[in-house]
């Protein structure tokens, strides 16, 4: 069993996820396969969009935390 490593990429404000697609591709495209039996898992938060920048930092953590523990990321949680 590998190790997984989770980098989390969160926009700033009046920002969207579709502005990290392109930082997201880059890092795939660096990193592709497990490197010394770790694999990195590359969340790009969709929670913190458009308005909900206006919360302030630690409720975007928050919700960044929450969508982190969601079922599409299951290796992390376990």
């Amino acid at each position: 069993m590998s190790s997984v490593h989770l980098l989390a990429l969160v926009h700033g404000m009046w920002g969207n996820p579709g502005h990290l697609a392109e930082l997201r591709r880059v890092i795939l495209d660096t990193y592709p396969a497990p490197v010394d039996d770790m694999e990195l898992q590359v969340l790009v938060a969709e929670t913190n969009r458009d308005d909900s920048t206006y919360d302030g930092i630690d409720w975007g953590a928050e919700r960044v935390a929450q969508e982190v523990c969601r079922p599409s990321f299951p290796e992390l949680i376990s």
